[in-house]
């Protein structure tokens, strides 16, 4: 079971009047359930010519008594997906688990799902290494958020239309029509919006969800949405039943001041819709029956009918749960979880993984409604001491220069590679390096000047090897 926090809702957790209420108020608090789910964990290991990978992966349903889990039984669909990408019977089941092994260079199996790319460049002068993998998710920004937006324009027509029928023909209902047209649709982007931005910090920030609680809230104050008076009752809406008459209160609020309904006076009879919350509740369910959503709905219900005879036909009131879905981009559910241990000799320059007894650690949930992909990433390198100690007196290159100059290295083509090792190997310790360094040029490359060359110049070998001796043009 996970804690309540920044993730998809189920929708049969939110009757209709509820989530009409939500919208209006854009007060999008979820709770997500489930427990089943798959396990991954990931064990890399360089080798001289790529890395070596090792899967072990599971389903489990939590743990019994005793601690120990509650194995099933792998989907069959994704065990075949993950034996198709490894040499043929490096895929074994292990007791209740499953283990697939196999070395790579370049690019990564799509085993869990994703992309991935390991490099190793070697050169004289040492060796570097670079690690990249995504791991699900969906990084089409523009089509995520298109999909938001189109949600959110979906439900604002939805409520433009239940308004229309319930208190179109009052005073000042092109008032409340034009907020909900302009401000409403727009705010209800921004909810989708902050959302989204509020799962995003939390994968990074334990405190993210109490940071986007009062970040969202603000924005709603500052928009008429709430009010400070309104906090006593705001601690009941997800605590006890007495919040669904605190959402239709904030509503019918909302509604009149749209339409300049004196709140002191009167109400006009139309608002009787607002007497409870089974009114609401029943007029928003009616006004879903007659709308194009609910009866498409029903016509794909008739057509799955035919092949499930039992499938039960969708009801009024959950019409608007795909379009919770989208504004919220999430599916539910015990998210698999991801475990991924790279074995190195020393820490990594670059990485967002943890460092921890000679590996680097990434953990990750891999959630369907995951605001962005799980991204694991490394770059290392590693000197030849012996080589440049012998050959320039000292190690000149390490860290990120030494990354730079082992890729420039290795772009070279198989001519230029021998032409440097040789002048590499030809150089002595005693010997005037710099000179040497500013006088070499591969066969055909015309002679440039060494003052010539300035901070647009292209990175070298030459350049580097320069500015580390401290007589290179960049130097100072």
């Amino acid at each position: 079971m996970n804690p309540k926090g920044l993730g998809r809702p189920d929708p049969g957790s939110f009757s209709g009047k509820e989530f009409f209420a939500l919208s209006l108020l854009a007060l999008l608090a979820v709770l997500v359930t489930g427990c089943p789910h798959n396990e991954y964990n990931v064990e890399l290991k360089p080798t001289a010519t790529g890395v070596e990978r090792t899967l072990t992966f599971y389903r489990v349903d939590g743990n019994n008594s005793n601690g120990v889990p509650n194995y099933l039984a792998f989907p069959s669909n994704e065990l075949a997906a993950i034996t198709g990408v490894y040499p043929a019977g490096l895929v074994k089941a292990e007791g209740q688990q499953h283990v697939a092994r196999g070395e790579f260079s370049g690019a990564l199996p799509a085993d869990v799902g994703g992309a991935g790319s390991f490099k190793t460049c070697t050169t004289s002068l040492g060796d570097a290494g670079f690690y990249l993998e995504r791991f699900r998710g969906n990084d089409d920004l523009v089509g995520q958020t298109t999909r938001r937006f189109r949600a959110a324009d979906q439900m604002t027509d939805l409520v433009i239309g239940w308004t229309k029928a319930e208190f179109g023909s009052e005073r000042g209902y092109k008032k409340l029509r034009k907020f909900l047209n302009e401000d409403f649709r727009r705010d209800l982007k921004n909810a989708g919006l902050y959302f989204w931005v509020g799962q995003i910090s939390a994968l990074n920030d334990t405190n993210a969800t109490e940071e986007f609680t009062a970040r969202f809230s603000q924005y709603l104050l500052e928009r008429g949405y709430l009010k400070l008076s309104d906090a006593p009752q705001l601690g009941s809406l997800f605590m006890d039943e007495s919040g669904t008459d605190t959402m239709r209160n904030l509503v019918q609020r909302l509604v009149m001041e749209k339409m300049d309904v004196s709140p002191t006076g009167p109400a006009p009879q139309a608002f009787a819709v607002f007497k409870d919350s089974a009114a609401l509740e029943k007029s928003w369910e009616c006004y879903l029956a007659k709308t194009r959503l609910y009866r498409a709905q029903i016509k794909e219900w008739e057509q799955k009918k035919k092949v499930d005879a039992k499938l039960e036909a969708p009801k009024p009131i959950n019409a608007t749960d795909d379009l919770i879905a989208d504004l919220l981009c999430g599916s539910g559910g015990e998210p698999d979880r991801l475990t991924v241990k790279l074995a190195l000799g020393e820490a990594p320059s670059h990485t967002n993984g943890k460092w921890q007894d000679g590996q680097v650690i990434w953990d990750a949930n891999l959630a369907a409604d995951r605001p962005l992909p799980a991204i694991c990433y490394a770059s290392w390198s590693r000197p030849d001491r012996r080589f440049q100690e012998a050959h320039f007196g000292n190690v000149l290159l390490n860290d990120d220069e030494l990354m730079r100059y082992c890729l420039w290295e290795n772009g070279l083509d198989d001519t230029q590679a021998r032409e440097w090792k040789t002048f590499l190997a030809s150089l002595q310790r005693d010997q005037q390096l710099t000179k040497k360094l500013e006088a070499f040029r591969f066969a055909g490359e015309p002679a440039v000047s060494p003052t010539k060359e300035n901070q647009n110049t292209p990175v070298t070998g030459r350049k580097l090897l320069m500015d580390a001796l401290g007589k290179g043009p960049d130097s100072k």
